[in-house]
Formats: C-alpha cells, sequence, structure tokens
C-alpha cells in the first residue's frame, strides 16, 4: 500500500501543476468540447507521466525507497533502527482509512440514486429510458442512460430539460464522472482532486446548456429554467442534474463568443508545468520521503520488522584530490532498494553538504560515492546521511584508527597485501571475500587483474575483505 500512497502523492502534484494552468489560461474559454478533453488528458498524464518518467530516466532502479532494516552496525557502533519510520506507517493507515471512507460514500450514494430510479415509472425511449417520479424535491438529472424527471416538470413542457439531460447521456459523461470519483477515492487527501472533478462536471454542463441553445429554445426562457430549478436534491460528482451549482458561471458562458485555433493554443501551458512539477520529485528530500513512503508496509508494531541480522557499514575510501575530498562508503545487508539522502561531511566542527552523490545497488550491497569541498587535516571528522529515513553517522576517526577499515592494496603479483600500522599480511587466511556483494574463494581472489578492482577493505569485526570493481 505504501507504493500506491506515493504513486498518489507525486500524481497528485502533476495533476496540481496542470490544474493550475487550466484554470489560468483555458477554462474561461467558450470550447467545451476541447476543454473536456484537456481535463481528460490532465489526468491520463497525472496518473502516467512519473512512471514513464522513471522508467525512462533509470530511477526506480537506482534511487528507489526503502528496504527494512533491524539493526545497523558500524565498526564498533550498533544503532537499533525501527523497520520502518513510524510516520510513514502512521501515512500508509491514514490514507487507507480515507479510501475506505470516500468508498463507502460512494457505495451509498449509488444506493440513493438506484433507490430513486427504482421508485419511478420507467418509459422506454430511442437510446435511453425516462424515469418519472412523484417527489418534486428531486431536480432532474441522468445517471447511466436514465433521465430522471419529476412528475411536474413531465406533465409541464420538459423539452429543454429532456435536451439537456440526453446530451449527458449521449455525450457519455458518465465515463468522466467515474474516472473523477476513482481519482477522488485515490487522492481524497488531495483538494485539486474535488476541485478537478467540479471542473469535469462544470464543463459537462456547458455542453447540456449549449446543446439547449443550439436546439432553438430561447436563452433567456432556458435561463429562467435554470433559475427555478436551482433549488432540490441533487447527487454530487455521481450524476449530472440540470441545477448544478455553478449557475452564474453557466449563464455568463452561454453569451460568450467562441474562440478559434489561438484559444487552444494556451494549451501549451501545461507542458513547462508537468515538467516542473516532475523536477520537484527529484529534489532529494521529497525523492527520499516519496521512495521511503513507496515500499513502506502496513505495520501493527513488530510486524514491520526484516528477518535480515544486521546490517554494517564501512568507508572504504578516502580520498583528496586537491580539489575535492571524495568519501566511499559501503553498506552490505540491506535488501533490495536504499534511499540515501542529506549527506553531510562534518570536519574541526564544520559541516559541508555533498557537491555530488552516487549510490549503487548489487544483490543486496550499496556503495555510496559522495563529493564534497576540500577537507585535510582531520578533527572531530565524520560523515553523516539519511538512509531510508533514519540517520547513519561513521566517524573519519575511526577510519584513520583502523577499527572500520584497514589499508588494502594490490601487488604486481596480484596478491593481496593489507596494511595494518607496522604489520603486514599476505595471506588471507580463514577471512571471507566477497566481490560486488557475491562471496568467491581465495582463488578467484588471486586471479583478479588489479586493473579491474575500484576499492577494497577489510571488517575485522566479521573478519570479511570487500572487493568492489571498476
Amino acid at each position: 500500500m505504501g507504493k500506491l500512497l506515493a504513486y498518489s502523492i507525486v500524481s497528485g502534484l502533476i495533476m496540481l501543476a496542470m490544474y493550475l494552468a487550466y484554470k489560468l489560461f483555458i477554462s474561461r474559454e467558450n470550447q467545451h468540447n476541447f476543454n473536456r478533453g484537456i481535463l481528460l488528458l490532465i489526468y491520463f498524464v497525472s496518473f502516467s507521466a512519473y512512471p514513464i518518467y522513471n522508467y525512462i530516466d533509470g530511477l526506480t532502479e537506482e534511487h528507489a525507497g526503502a528496504s527494512i532494516i533491524s539493526n545497523v552496525e558500524v565498526g564498533d557502533l550498533s544503532l537499533k533502527m525501527s523497520g520502518q519510520p513510524a510516520w510513514s506507517t502512521f501515512l500508509i493507515w491514514t490514507f487507507l482509512i480515507g479510501v475506505a471512507i470516500v468508498t463507502l460514500k460512494t457505495i451509498i450514494v449509488w444506493f440513493k440514486i438506484i433507490k430513486v430510479i427504482r421508485s419511478g415509472e420507467k418509459i422506454r425511449k430511442d437510446g435511453y429510458t425516462l424515469v418519472v417520479i412523484e417527489d418534486d424535491k428531486v431536480a432532474p438529472f441522468s445517471w447511466m442512460d436514465y433521465v430522471v424527471i419529476n412528475r411536474t416538470d413531465y406533465e409541464a413542457d420538459a423539452s429543454a430539460i429532456i435536451i439537456h439531460e440526453l446530451k449527458h447521456v449521449r455525450s457519455f459523461h458518465r465515463v468522466d464522472l467515474l474516472i473523477a470519483r476513482i481519482v477522488c477515492i485515490l487522492n481524497w487527501f488531495n483538494p485539486v482532486a474535488w476541485l478537478m472533478r467540479d471542473e469535469v462536471m462544470l464543463v459537462h454542463e456547458y455542453q447540456a446548456d449549449m446543446a439547449v441553445i443550439d436546439s432553438g429554445h430561447s436563452r433567456q426562457e432556458y435561463q429562467m429554467l435554470l433559475i427555478k430549478k436551482a433549488v432540490g436534491a441533487r447527487f454530487p460528482s455521481l450524476a449530472n442534474s440540470i441545477n448544478h451549482s455553478k449557475l452564474k458561471k453557466r449563464i455568463t458562458m452561454m453569451y460568450k463568443s467562441k474562440r478559434g485555433a489561438s484559444g487552444r493554443l494556451k494549451a501549451l501551458a501545461l507542458v513547462p508545468m508537468v515538467a516542473l512539477a516532475l523536477s520537484v520529485t527529484t529534489v532529494p528530500a521529497v525523492e527520499a520521503a516519496v521512495s521511503t513512503i513507496g515500499h513502506s508496509n502496513l505495520s501493527l508494531g513488530k510486524g514491520s520488522e526484516n528477518s535480515l541480522d544486521s546490517t554494517q557499514f564501512s568507508i572504504t575510501s578516502l580520498n583528496n584530490s586537491g580539489v575535492e575530498t571524495t568519501v566511499v562508503i559501503r553498506g552490505e545487508g540491506l535488501g533490495e532498494y536504499i534511499s540515501v539522502s542529506d549527506v553531510s561531511f562534518t570536519n574541526k566542527g564544520n559541516d559541508y553538504s555533498a557537491k555530488a552523490l552516487n549510490t549503487t545497488m548489487t544483490d543486496g550491497c550499496a556503495t555510496i560515492k559522495a563529493v564534497f569541498p576540500l577537507s585535510d587535516n582531520y578533527e572531530n571528522a565524520s560523515v553523516a546521511f539519511m538512509l531510508n529515513g533514519q540517520k547513519v553517522t561513521l566517524q573519519l576517526d575511526d577510519f584513520h584508527g583502523g577499527s572500520q577499515t584497514s589499508a588494502v592494496s594490490i601487488s604486481p603479483s596480484n596478491g593481496i597485501v593489507i596494511s595494518q600500522g607496522n604489520a603486514t599480511l599476505s595471506t588471507v587466511g580463514d577471512m571471507e571475500i566477497y566481490l560486488d556483494g557475491k562471496k568467491i574463494s581465495e582463488e578467484e581472489m588471486k586471479e583478479l587483474n588489479p586493473e579491474t578492482i575500484a576499492s577494497m577493505s577489510i571488517d575485522k569485526q566479521t573478519n570479511k575483505i570487500f572487493i568492489t570493481s571498476k
């Protein structure tokens, strides 16, 4: 469910950007068929742009969200971390409760509509069914292929009402309303979802109003009919009703002249808004939050814990190029995905944010490479980062002291030479060897070409050698 919530959040953000462009440039134009198409396009793009963008950009594989971690060991430091942030679990449960409530309300309104239709006299017409009901308090409306009208209106001159409601039926406005309702269920927390629904219904009314005017009815007489029908029970968002509440806008629109192709060119404003919304999703803090939610699970306490025993981090490389400082961190036992953000470097009381960050995953092992402004002569130095919403700190003093990682070099004869102070080991012994996260034998290690090795490290706590290839 975390993935569904993350998807709803991002799609809602895209929908917000496009809706603002629609309201500013398009909504007031007398081009109702075109506007209806634009609204449906907004729905489609909102829920398809982000997956397509991720597929093209490769973000799903490299920067997707969080797997679950129970314990994290960093050298001699052991941190207890929850399976997933409590806030993400709270958001998922809140999202599901909201979905359930809106769905229930939808079902209740559907039953009310069905009850009204069943209570009336049904008259089969060409392509639709006219339902005549006795309750004068219910305003005329259409639902599916039913046109519902009270008996008082039916016995009077109901031609304008019938034309209006038939436009809804024959234009399949019910499909638009169904899409809008589904979006409201999935995006119930997003005000734009409800504003979009209202906009769709308003365009439907514009179309139906113009159908009545185009059929030869007097504008003034029809407007008086709308005013008279401005009261009465409605079924908002699930049925099209002649007494839709945006009465002033509908009357004003009847007097607007139609624009040519120039009015439709305004739809191009939607393009930069989509690009803007997608760029917001790549902001590290936003991306980290969304990915953490996306890979969180429903949890009731201990149910969120992972079967992993531990996760280990070690600093495998610290390099000063004379221009910048590069730190390479290796994480093991991370599962399938991680989200890394807010990487910082602290030295002599000064904090530096990463200028560049690259994270790769291979078989549950991560390589995190961060580039900082040049810094040397380390004093109380450390590297910190947010991993799946949790902060992890690695002390560089421990790195230089050898408690986390020993210095490793490659001899010309393809043998391993491990230097620790004045001691030198030329054999691997009973240490386990891992190449890019996969366990290999000592013989396989000796066959490695030094030119293919990017970095090597030793974790003395677990008696393991880690080799990362280029």
